[in-house]
């Protein structure tokens, strides 16, 4: 896309953005596809201006543990599909290019932050259901690492 028609469609209302994902994985091909399936779902969200994307890298030999980045620019039509973006993808960055200044209405606002808010309560009760597994997994093998005790025989009584 010519940078005019960027400069136009952004004196129009739309919003020029820069979105960073990363995504991590243990099997290289997988995350491959997982990126391109995001990038591909965001774009349809606004018009491309243009995408990029790295190829899997491995960044830890011993666990086989892959990374992949991609960026996109693109133009959104308002500051809902920002905030759609942010929450539904996770994204690693989003740069608000153009223009300087946005305009929120307080109730857009309002129910943005409260989706943030819901985001983070799901994020908290993951962690804490781990955290409780973890424990639970944990006291397991303490009980599993016990030796099992031998149960005396009770001595016969004579009578």
């Amino acid at each position: 896309m010519k940078q005019s028609q960027i400069k136009k469609l952004v004196k129009e209302g739309q919003i020029q953005i820069l979105i960073n994902l990363q995504v991590q994985g243990n099997n290289s091909e997988a995350i491959d596809k997982a990126t391109r399936k995001q990038i591909d779902e965001i774009v349809e969200l606004g018009k491309e201006i243009r995408a990029r994307i790295s190829a899997p890298e491995l960044i830890d030999q011993e666990k086989g543990w892959f990374s992949q980045y991609a960026e996109i620019e693109l133009l959104v039509p308002n500051s809902d599909t920002i905030f759609d973006i942010m929450l539904d993808y996770m994204v690693t960055n989003i740069e608000i290019l153009a223009p300087k200044k946005i305009e929120l209405k307080a109730e857009t606002h309002q129910d943005r932050l409260n989706d943030l808010i819901l985001k983070f309560r799901e994020s908290e009760k993951a962690i804490l259901l781990l955290a409780a597994h973890r424990k639970m997994l944990e006291a397991e093998v303490e009980t599993l690492k016990k030796p099992k005790s031998k149960k005396k025989k009770s001595p016969k009584s004579k009578e």
